[in-house]
């Protein structure tokens, strides 16, 4: 497991209505944060393992289906 940082903060279902990014995650213990989508949440997955705020966040666009 990589030592990434990730912490799930919300999930905007005007955004993902409008087809944009809809999960806001911080990436970075100073409080950077990014838009992500489906596609980018997987892709960190993929690159720095299955972390739990990711899987949150994942889970937040499978909510919204």
């Amino acid at each position: 497991m990589s030592d990434q940082y990730f912490k799930f903060i919300e999930f905007n279902p005007r955004r993902a209505m409008r087809g944009a990014e809809a999960a806001r995650v911080e990436v970075d213990q100073d409080g950077e944060w990014l838009w992500m989508s489906k596609r980018d949440i997987k892709a960190n997955m993929k690159d720095f393992g299955a972390h739990p705020e990711l899987q949150k966040a994942l889970d937040a666009y499978g909510a919204f289906a």
